[in-house]
């Protein structure tokens, strides 16, 4: 736009010039007017070449004045040329360090990928040395646990070790005592054998006393105690549970054992589903004190059919500490109407029911809380026949009695006088 406007300057300002000197010359012509002395002919002709130049000059000198790109031109263009030459020599100075600075760059690029290759490389072995790492610490802890595990049965084989061959030689030492007992119970044999057939004809007399009911063999009567243990109170209900299956098992396996039965694996005992949820929640739910546990026949069994149990829950507690009196009598031997025998006999039967009442479990069926061995009942009829009139006769707990039992008993026996 600037250029147009400049051509269209200078070229209204010619015109005008020119205009100006045309009429200039005209009015010198017709005015016949002379210059240094020429003809007007020659004096218009140079008018018209002064206004040319005048022309020229003028129109130069508003471009120079107007424009600063005119200016140079004019007057700047030997130090463009010099400063276009300089700048050539520059760009082709930076085209050499350009191609010089491509070829170290592709230099670079072409080791930065084998570089970038190697990296790779040695990522993934050192991913694939990591995975191997991790599987030799885990092996590693693997060992040691098994080491420590290995190192602590070991410490425990030791002690048990030490510890059996203390019992060792306290079982000697116990050994030899029974070796001296032997001896003297085989010198009572001859008098004790007496009382072994006499209970012997009573114990075959209550196996015949078995009823037949329902045109069959009676096996086990309802009641009947088929299983006892005590289990402690307030534990894992899974635990109890398996504690429970675990009585159930034996108690099929002593009826197995009772009955005949060759096949070991049959189960002859039943138990409900809902009567073991509901001992074990009991058992759960009791954490003060252990729980006796009874299995017992629910009813009449018969030879041939399977035997109903049932689960009898009692709280154990400790009724008499060893050595504590469990009951005291004075009879007379001497009397006609009682004999020593039949005297014992009596005195045990309240025992039993002291005991009773005291709170141990009897025998359903028997109605017992314990037994007494036939030299033991010998000897204490004896003792109260060599006194023959008024004695003392106590029963003191052997050892502490629970309400599980069985209650075992020493007689002590002195003269009343």
């Amino acid at each position: 736009m600037y250029g147009v406007i400049l051509i269209a300057t200078i070229a209204i300002m010619g015109g005008a010039i020119a205009y100006i000197g045309d009429k200039l010359g005209t009015k010198v012509g017709k005015k016949k007017l002379t210059i240094f002395g020429l003809r007007p002919k020659h004096t218009s002709i140079v008018v018209t070449i002064i206004t040319g130049i005048l022309i020229s000059a003028s129109t130069l000198g508003i471009l120079s004045l107007v424009s600063q790109d005119v200016r140079t031109a004019l007057f700047g263009m030997e130090a463009i040329k010099a400063e276009l030459a300089s700048l050539s020599q520059e760009v082709s100075a930076k085209t050499t360090e350009l191609d010089v600075s491509r070829k170290e760059l592709e230099a670079k690029t072409l080791e930065y990928s084998t570089l970038d290759a190697k990296v790779k490389e040695t990522t993934q072995k050192l991913s694939a040395l990591s995975q191997e790492l991790k599987a030799v610490m885990v092996e590693r802890d693997r060992t040691a646990a098994e080491l420590q595990q290995v190192q602590a049965s070991y410490t425990l084989a030791r002690g048990d070790l030490e510890k059996s061959q203390q019992e060792i030689t306290e079982l000697q030492a116990t050994k030899n005592q029974l070796d001296s007992r032997i001896t003297q119970l085989n010198e009572a044999k001859t008098t004790l054998q007496g009382d072994v057939d006499r209970l012997s004809q009573l114990a075959e007399s209550l196996k015949k006393g078995l009823q037949f009911v329902r045109e069959g063999s009676m096996v086990f009567r309802a009641g009947e105690v088929l299983y006892t243990s005590t289990l402690p109170g307030g534990g894992n209900a899974t635990n109890t549970e398996q504690a429970l299956t675990g009585m159930a098992y034996k108690a099929n396996q002593n009826i197995i054992d009772r009955l005949g039965i060759t096949d070991q694996s049959l189960e002859v005992l039943w138990i409900s589903k809902a009567d073991m949820e509901q001992a074990v929640a009991i058992i759960s739910a009791n954490p003060d004190s252990d729980v006796i546990v009874r299995l017992t026949s629910a009813g009449n069994t018969i030879y041939g059919e399977p035997v109903v149990g049932q689960i009898e829950l009692y709280p154990n507690h400790l009724l008499y500490s060893k050595g504590s009196i469990v009951r005291t009598e004075i009879i007379d031997s001497s009397r006609a109407s009682h004999d020593a025998e039949e005297a014992v006999l009596g005195f045990l039967q309240n025992v039993n029911i002291s005991a009773t009442k005291k709170g141990i479990l009897p025998d359903p069926i028997q109605g017992t809380v314990g037994t007494m061995s036939g030299s033991q009942l010998y000897e204490t009829v004896n003792k109260v026949k060599r006194y023959n009139g008024k004695v003392e006769i106590t029963a003191v707990a052997k050892a502490d009695v629970y309400t599980v039992g069985p209650l075992k008993i020493d007689i002590e026996v002195k003269p009343v006088q």
